[in-house]
């Protein structure tokens, strides 16, 4: 109850101020996926930050509500989570995963995770005490513990995003499915250049995608 408790009183504290109907739709969402999060990873999560993540979102959400284009500031914010979320996902792409099956998305990086995981961590992007290279299993759980971080607050944009009927009703149509499919076949691509890999998509086919991207 003590986190719900916090939610409730920044809620009230904030409606007090500015009556932003973001703020309902954003606490709601931390209660379920912070708070109640099935994930281990986030239930670790010490108390402080996540208050922290709270304090931050609803500064956000205030930013967004107060812009003079609102849907703009959303796309502004939930492209960039978007993008850095997908460095990750497409190693998780498997047969039935949303993304699978568009073209230039093999679903085939899952082996690769140690030779990634390793890379980031010797950038100092990922935090590991052993001196020994990650096991795959290892390697899942640093690629899934970023992944969540951009997941979470990708997934605050997008309920802002539909609160602010900034989509199409049909999945094909709507235009962020294939702005995402497009950014995962971008993402595997220059995996894929990095490491040496067989291309699935040749580099005039990135370049069409490539404008669209930035």
């Amino acid at each position: 109850m003590g986190f719900l408790k916090f939610l409730l009183g920044i809620f009230l504290r904030r409606k007090a101020i500015c009556p932003n109907p973001l703020y309902e739709i954003v606490l709601t969402h931390l209660q379920k996926d912070i708070h109640e999060s099935p994930h281990e990873f986030i239930q670790k999560i010490p108390q402080a930050s996540k208050e922290k993540i709270v304090h931050d979102i609803c500064h956000i959400t205030e930013t967004i509500w107060q812009a003079p284009d609102r849907i703009l500031a959303n796309r502004e914010g939930l492209l960039e989570c978007m993008f850095h979320q997908l460095d990750y996902e497409i190693f998780m792409i498997e047969p039935g995963h949303k993304l699978s099956g568009f073209n230039g998305i093999t679903g085939g990086l899952k082996d690769f995770l140690p030779e990634f995981a390793q890379k980031r961590i010797d950038t100092g992007e990922f935090n590991w005490k052993e001196n020994t290279r990650p096991t795959n299993d290892e390697a899942y759980m640093l690629v899934l513990s970023k992944w969540l971080r951009a997941n979470q607050y990708g997934k605050i944009f997008n309920e802002i995003r539909l609160y602010l009927k900034d989509y199409h009703t049909n999945l094909e149509r709507d235009w962020l499915f294939p702005l995402q499919c497009a950014s995962a076949a971008f993402a595997e691509y220059n995996f894929r250049k990095e490491y040496g890999l067989t291309q699935i998509i040749d580099g005039v086919r990135t370049l069409h995608m490539a404008p669209f991207l930035k």
